[in-house]
């Protein structure tokens, strides 16, 4: 069962997300975060967020493949990155009619409806006069570190965790932003890379590359990421978000039309076969390790997710 617990500290509000064992985000999972963040937004007395997770061993894991799998086979064609921007665009029009997103959610275009959902989450995050910390006590994965990586500071707790964006390894690319947020945290040589590697990074990794700020002992993460907002909690909301967009969309406003090809190029890559019979493939994997190691994170981030990631399932999709 998916669910998100809110705790409110003095002008702090925490947001604690759960699915169970491996905390996949989902696209009611991502609704109730983009709401929460709406009503914090139009609270003038929260002025910084933490986001964290109530799954053990696990901060947010990568986007649910079944939901993301239903979503990519029920456009029932391929869709070249060429075409694919005139359909998304006319989605995001019709989500912005009263009552719509609902019903798309109810049709072959709602993989589209969640691919924009998603990133108006990230776009939200950034533009928030908000400042906005992730507690990264566990495994972090996909979608789930595209949300730490929009926020402002990252926070890590020091074990077997790893953190990253492995899309290359179902012939795709990260969705939720990753490649726009990845190039900006370590530039767009490096970021290629990472990208083309699906490298999934360590704390010490982590931090000496630059994608978390502080590593600190695991049992320290929530109160060093509680500490951290309560003191930039301070800050006088128009210059976080002055200070924000310079950094993130001055100049050319490169970032928004980055957005806009990686959505682009995620639709069609998401619509081949080939990808599907990927994700299908990881996703029978996933259910397998699960009979046999049960939810056990450690498991899943030091056994199962390099396994996988070495073999030859990428490899083999043209």
């Amino acid at each position: 069962m998916t669910s998100l617990e809110t705790e409110r500290h003095g002008a702090v509000l925490t947001v604690r997300l759960r699915n169970e064992p491996f905390n996949f985000l989902t696209g009611a999972l991502l609704a109730d975060l983009a709401d929460t963040l709406a009503r914090a937004e139009r609270d003038p007395t929260v002025r910084a967020v933490v986001l964290a997770s109530a799954v053990p061993g696990v901060f947010l894991g990568h986007y649910d493949i079944e939901e993301l799998l239903a979503g990519a086979e029920a456009g029932g064609m391929e869709i070249s990155s060429r075409l694919a921007p005139a359909p998304l665009r006319l989605v995001a029009a019709l989500g912005k009619v009263p009552g719509m997103r609902g019903l798309l959610d109810r049709t072959p275009v709602a993989g589209m409806q969640a691919l924009l959902a998603f990133h108006d989450v990230v776009r939200r995050i950034r533009n928030s006069d908000m400042v906005h910390v992730a507690a990264i006590d566990g495994l972090a994965l996909g979608g789930g570190f595209e949300l730490a990586l929009a926020c402002d500071v990252r926070i890590m707790g020091d074990g077997p965790y790893r953190v990253g964006l492995m899309e290359i390894a179902f012939g795709l690319l990260p969705g939720g932003g990753g490649s726009q947020l990845l190039a900006e945290t370590l530039g767009a040589g490096r970021a290629v890379e990472q990208l083309l590697e699906g490298r999934l990074f360590g704390p010490a990794a982590a931090l000496e590359a630059g994608i978390v700020h502080r590593v600190v002992d695991h049992d320290e993460v929530r109160a060093e990421a509680a500490e951290t907002a309560a003191r930039l909690a301070r800050r006088a909301p128009g210059s976080v978000r002055s200070v924000k967009q310079a950094v993130h969309y001055a100049g050319s406003g490169r970032f928004g039309r980055g957005f806009a090809v990686e959505r682009a190029r995620f639709l069609a890559l998401a619509s081949r076969p080939s990808t599907h019979a990927a994700l299908r493939r990881y996703l029978e994997d996933v259910r397998a390790h699960r009979r046999v190691h049960g939810g056990d994170p450690a498991a899943f981030a030091g056994d199962f997710l390099p396994a996988w990631q070495a073999g030859a399932a990428a490899a083999e999709l043209p």
